[in-house]
């Protein structure tokens, strides 16, 4: 059974190649830091992300840590989750029009897509999927996005996250309003609150974060944070660990982050139509 720690491995394993591809081609490691944030105006990088998700997306594994199952005509929870109609709407828009792929090429693609629907879930057609978990405890449901393809049918079914939000008391908010999530970077949940945040930030440095969302109920608060950097002594990739800055061997790194690593009771997912 694959999870998301499947696509963890691959990331890292892709860092090697691509480090040893830049120290041996170029003598020194010139990869820049790729942002999280996406401006929604720049069309042309809006169109690169559908080449290069349509064929990301073809391979990427999917998440079976937390065993969840898609459920047919599941009543939806009613404590407090109203609030989210208005973003379910967009999504549901988006779905009905086909991703707007007949816009694709228009100077209107951007803008047929809700304002609260992230830039990577809309480059590539598939099922889209919505849950409720209060990740927090507080009595106010989060809303999780997702996707992926056959999961009605797949008993071990569980989609890649694309975005969380969650309530400040007046507004629905993004819970990480300054992160695109999709490939390079994405997200799991985990019992006692915790939200793993994973992502690859150039391609040699890796890493990964634990946040708790603060007692406001919507401002993640970061708990603990993991990365990865290689690079090459002679042909050989050479990796450091650490954690909060202070350097870890491998196997505390290991260890320390399957510690937080404590799956979640099933999550129920609901089909967007």
């Amino acid at each position: 059974m694959k999870t998301r720690k499947n696509a963890k491995v691959l990331m890292a394993t892709a860092i090697v190649l691509s480090t040893t591809l830049l120290f041996v081609g170029c003598g020194t490691n010139t990869t820049k830091e790729i942002e999280p944030d996406v401006i929604k105006e720049e069309t042309s990088i809006n169109k690169s992300l559908v080449i290069e998700n349509d064929v990301k997306e073809q391979s990427q594994d999917k998440d079976t840590t937390n065993g969840n199952d898609v459920v047919d005509n599941q009543k939806e929870p009613a404590e407090n989750t109203s609030i989210y109609d208005y973003i379910l709407t967009q999504y549901s828009d988006m779905v009905q029009n086909d991703f707007y792929i007949n816009l694709r090429d228009s100077d209107n693609y951007d803008s047929s897509f809700g304002e609260d629907i992230g830039l990577e879930i809309r480059t590539h057609k598939q099922d889209i999927y919505y849950t409720f978990y209060d990740i927090d405890g507080n009595g106010t449901m989060e809303l999780i996005i997702a996707g992926g393809e056959n999961g009605v049918s797949n008993p071990t079914f569980s989609p890649w996250n694309y975005d969380l939000y969650g309530y400040d008391g007046t507004n629905v908010v993004h819970i990480f309003p300054k992160m695109s999530f999709g490939y390079r970077t994405n997200f799991s949940l985990y019992e006692n609150g915790v939200i793993e945040v994973f992502y690859s930030s150039s391609a040699a440095e890796s890493g990964v974060d634990f946040y708790r969302i603060g007692t406001d109920g919507f401002t993640p608060e970061l708990i603990d944070s993991f990365t990865t950097v290689s690079h090459l002594e002679g042909d050989e990739p050479v990796f450091t660990y650490s954690q909060n800055g202070n350097e870890i061997t491998e196997e505390e790194y290991n260890a320390n982050i399957q510690s937080y690593e404590i799956a979640l009771t099933t999550l129920n997912w609901i089909q967007i139509q």
